[in-house]
């Protein structure tokens, strides 16, 4: 140990002056190695045994117990600082940038003599001015997205400049944290990513793929959060992905996530926030980040970017009935539309392209040839109206911004009457969403929960009726511009019926089927396979079907009111109407429903509340 606190003989050869300052930072070092600063920028934790780092790459350390030790990495980093290798790929200064500036504003560190030319062009390329978040839409086509997605935006611009309407976004840098996933399927992917058997690291792209990849070729909105953050702070993001490069983290799919890490950087940036501390320990879901960032004040403004089914379905609104006919026309026979004003014309044709961006976005950003052709009259056509398009109003999307939604954990109280005797329901659920819950910042006629138990008492005594990992129910729209299905799945145990008895079955269940949306009235129908084990029979697995049919009523978006059919007949029946209301908001909610077991007539009736965390 001695001998790793003398310097080196080539900082003896600098003379006594470089001797004495490098003693003098031995000795003022160990008031610094336990600053926030420095604990968050080497991403640290502090458990019962000492710190550890989330970085699992030895990359990211100078002392071989980096990982563990802030107080020797400090140590190391400032003996290496001082060798000063004229290999900028070696060369502390030019590896560190961010751990660097800070520590020369706790003690005299001499300047690099090597030019770091790769440092300084990535600064050039990034000339960040300002700093967002990205919320990416949540999207059910992917497991990893279904709860949205977040990433950090490096703009060019200020401030000022990005709310006004001449921001060049797509010429910024998006900085985003994923899972080195390597081509894994779903099932490989949800096992890796729950139990960390993949690693996570950081790159910066250009805006525009991103744009690309989540709003166009996944159709996915993007909210921007632009965040009051100084230059200085700014500067240190910049500084502090560089000097991450391509180091490695564990990742995990529910806690330290891409916005677990997007909260770590800002925290870093600026050690007086405590980000991570209004998130739930043990997950982390995009969505709650973004209220974590207004909850410390971080978010100056909002602004929203439509996907192209969004604003295809935007644009049609505004179309009467004979003006979409038209625009049907000119998309399937080439026949431009007639007897409207330029105006009108210029708004089928931007909605026929949209439809048509929509529909074939891959292939559009491809350049195959059979969707050109569809594009380029359209195009052609549009160019000879001499009527610009108008600005879209998307007002009514900024209310439902994803921050705004209600809390992600909930706890639900019923009390009901079954055949004249009284039972208590006591429900918690750590997260998401249900499809009766208030939809402001969430997927409409959507239902993702994870981890919600469910337990019964008729007074006496409670028992554990439901215990779900997963469940997600959805109505896709299917109209005559999108065939999106609806789809159901279940894991985890719940009761089934046998006879006049409730048993408890554990095992999976699936559903496919389509919806149709009118007016925010969607009936649907699906049907459903289940693979299942009952404990309590002699014939323990089930292997049974049926169908849900239903209608959802969208009275407003507080107010909700369903009626369902689940009809299931093997390999016993235990079909069941459900009729249910709710009025639910941000914190509170309640309702009423009455159930029917078609079979042997027995009803429940009652009423439930909700607060919502």
């Amino acid at each position: 140990m001695l001998l790793a606190l003398m310097p080196s003989k080539s900082l003896l050869s600098k003379g006594t002056l470089w001797g004495a300052l490098f003693f003098w930072s031995l000795s003022s070092f160990a008031n610094h190695w336990d600053d926030p600063k420095w604990i968050r920028t080497l991403h640290y934790q502090k458990n019962l045994f000492g710190y550890n780092s989330e970085a699992d790459d030895k990359n990211f350390f100078l002392s071989p117990d980096g990982k563990y030790s802030p107080k020797k990495e400090m140590l190391a980093f400032i003996e290496a600082v001082k060798l000063d290798d004229p290999d900028e790929n070696k060369n502390a200064s030019c590896r560190f940038p961010a751990r660097l500036n800070w520590l020369k504003t706790k003690m005299d560190l001499p300047a690099t003599r090597v030019e770091c030319k790769k440092l300084n062009a990535f600064k050039k390329r990034l000339s960040a001015k300002s700093l967002s978040v990205v919320f990416s839409s949540y999207y059910l086509g992917n497991p990893a997205s279904s709860f949205g997605h977040t990433f950090i935006r490096l703009g060019k611009n200020s401030h000022e400049a990005i709310i006004d309407k001449t921001s060049t976004e797509l010429l910024d840098t998006g900085i985003n944290y994923g899972a080195m996933t390597e081509g894994a399927g779903p099932l490989v992917f949800a096992i890796g990513g729950l139990t960390g058997l993949f690693y996570g690291n950081y790159n910066a792209i250009p805006y525009y793929y991103k744009v690309r990849e989540y709003n166009d070729f996944e159709t996915r909105d993007l909210w921007s959060y632009q965040l009051g953050l100084t230059q200085e702070e700014i500067d240190f993001v910049v500084n502090h992905v560089w000097e991450m490069g391509h180091t490695l983290f564990d990742y995990f799919f529910l806690s330290e996530n891409c916005s677990y890490h997007v909260m770590t950087i800002l925290n870093a940036a600026r050690p007086s926030l405590n980000l991570l501390d209004h998130l739930p320990r043990l997950y982390t879901i995009p969505s709650e980040t973004l209220k974590a960032l207004e909850k410390e004040h971080l978010v100056k403004h909002v602004t929203f970017r439509a996907a192209p089914s969004s604003l295809f379905y935007h644009q049609l609104k505004t179309l009467s009935l004979k003006e979409r006919a038209q625009m049907d026309e000119l998309l399937e026979k080439g026949k431009a539309p007639e007897g409207n004003s330029p105006e009108k014309d210029a708004l089928i044709y931007d909605t026929a392209l949209s439809l048509v961006d929509y529909k074939y976005a891959k292939k559009i950003l491809k350049g195959e040839e059979d969707a050109l052709k569809i594009k380029r009259p359209l195009l052609i056509a549009r160019s000879r109206i001499p009527v610009r398009s108008p600005d879209l109003d998307f007002s009514e999307k900024l209310k439902s911004a994803p921050h705004l939604g209600h809390g992600q954990k909930r706890l639900a109280v019923s009390a009901f009457n079954r055949d004249g005797k009284n039972y208590s329901d006591f429900e918690w659920r750590f997260a998401f969403h249900d499809i009766l819950d208030n939809d402001v910042g969430y997927p409409p006629k959507t239902k993702i929960e994870v981890m919600k138990f469910n337990a019964r008492t008729d007074g006496y005594s409670y028992h554990l009726r439901e215990g779900i990992l997963a469940e997600a129910f959805t109505l896709g729209s299917w109209d005559k511009y999108n065939r999106a299905p609806s789809w159901k799945i279940k894991l985890g145990q719940w009761q089934t019926r046998h006879e006049t008895r409730e048993l408890s079955t554990q095992g999976f269940l699936a559903g496919y089927g389509l919806s149709f949306q009118w007016k925010g009235i969607s009936p649907y129908l699906l049907l459903h396979g289940e693979t299942s084990y009952v404990s309590e029979r002699e014939y323990k697995f089930k292997l049974g079907y049926g169908t849900d049919a239903g209608i959802l009523f969208d009275l407003s978006e507080k107010i909700k009111f369903q009626t369902s059919f689940e009809w299931r007949v093997y390999p016993w029946d235990e079909s069941k109407v459900l009729n249910e209301f709710r009025y639910s908001n941000r914190e509170f909610g309640f309702g009423a429903f009455q159930g029917t077991w078609l079979r042997d007539g027995v009803q429940d009736l009652g009423v439930r509340f909700f607060k919502y965390f």
